[in-house]
């Protein structure tokens, strides 16, 4: 236990130095601090009297200008009487007056010197108990707080909530801060996430994509084990189709319910401006109130595949699509296409394990088809491929 604490306030001492006292000291050179007097210590909100010299740091003659004035042998933490130490701190700093100076700090660190500032400002009223090491642990853990809301800040700008990002994401953002590992620190960064996120829980944040348009009722619907609702299925499948625009065409969701419902003439507009039987792959979502399938048609070899993460195999669905193909070759006076058609269910594909994540696994097979990549996930990926899709609708594209 003294050794880790001996570690930290090494580390502590290192960041003072390096990034908070270079800025109204310059730095120290050889610089003796008398015996129970460290004013280092109060500037960091921990006031104890530390009986140890710090010496030899670098700096040039010019940068170095400490009166005498400003260094006096009073302690920190005077005893009283009674036995109850008397906070000092106060009087100290007002004897330790910094000279007018100017800041050489980096533009990338100005936030963790303006957090270090507001610690400073309230040392006075630290309560004695906390005249120990647990100060100096909450002045290092307030600088990696602050870097984490700030952090947390321009994701809900980016993204309208947090349900894209991943620990992994914050670990990262530390280390590029800090340039220190914090994957022992997960439980703090757990708590900041799940306290900055009870206080903005809603968010007016919208997308528009086309003639598409989320709202944060939609992308919600990414989040958890929530259920993927037709705003999203819509809008991913353009994403996808726009990416390999003569390749593949998505149909809307709604297609196949409309084509039960109302015929071939109910849907005969939808392909008014597109040539069908000049692409490569048909992507047909197929909804039935509580599951999410997928129909695709390939039109080099004639087949029509039936794809569904629970194993089932709904054949009225698969004679649907190929009546209205049949029709459709027929109305657009393409022949060829009027016979020869067969139909498979394609089995040994990735499948849920759960009753909500139907339609990311929709999604998942239509990308990996349309960008002819191999079937190289589970369930156990689910929630990271929620959070890239999250993360794809926003920024109307798609990611790696």
């Amino acid at each position: 236990m003294k050794k880790q604490k001996k570690i930290l306030w090494k580390k502590g001492i290192h960041l003072a130095f390096s990034e908070k006292w270079n800025t109204g000291f310059g730095s120290f050179k050889k610089f003796y601090f008398p015996q129970n007097l460290c004013f280092l210590k109060a500037k960091l909100g921990r006031p104890v009297v530390w009986h140890r010299q710090l010496k030899h740091f670098q700096c040039s003659k010019k940068d170095l200008h400490i009166p005498k004035s400003w260094v006096q042998d009073v302690p920190l933490c005077a005893e009283a009487k009674s036995g109850a130490p008397t906070h000092n701190v106060s009087a100290l700093y007002a004897r330790v007056r910094r000279k007018d100076t100017e800041h050489f700090i980096s533009p990338s660190r100005r936030l963790l010197k303006l957090q270090a500032d507001k610690l400073l400002s309230s040392s006075s009223h630290v309560d004695h108990g906390y005249c120990r090491e647990n100060s100096f642990l909450s002045a290092v853990t307030g600088l990696s707080a602050n870097s984490v809301l700030g952090f947390l800040d321009e994701v809900m700008k980016k993204y309208g909530s947090l349900v894209p990002l991943s620990e992994k994401d914050v670990l990262g953002r530390l280390k590029d801060v800090f340039n220190e590992d914090f994957s022992n620190r997960k439980p703090f960064i757990n708590r900041e996430i799940t306290n900055y996120r009870a206080r903005h829980q809603k968010c007016n944040f919208r997308i528009f994509y086309n003639k598409h348009m989320l709202d944060m009722d939609d992308l919600a619907t990414l989040d958890g084990q929530n259920w993927l609702n037709d705003q999203v299925i819509n809008m991913y499948g353009e994403l996808i189709m726009d990416a390999v625009p003569d390749k593949v065409h998505f149909f809307n969701s709604f297609f196949h319910r409309q084509l039960v419902t109302k015929g071939y003439n109910g849907v005969k507009r939808w392909t008014k401006k597109v040539d069908l039987f000049k692409k490569s792959l048909l992507l047909i979502p197929i909804h039935l109130e509580v599951h999410w399938s997928l129909i695709t048609v390939t039109l080099s070899n004639r087949i029509i595949s039936f794809y569904d993460s629970q194993g089932i195999h709904f054949k009225f669905c698969v004679e649907n699509i190929r009546k209205y193909l049949l029709t459709e070759a027929r109305e657009k006076n393409r022949p060829e296409f009027l016979q020869g058609w067969q139909t498979a269910v394609t089995k040994c594909i990735p499948q849920q394990k759960n009753d909500s994540d139907c339609g990311v696994f929709v999604l998942q097979y239509c990308k990996c088809l349309a960008l002819e990549q191999p079937f190289q996930f589970s369930q156990e990926d689910m929630p990271r491929v929620r959070k890239r899709i999250y993360k794809e609708l926003c920024e109307c594209r798609l990611l790696d």
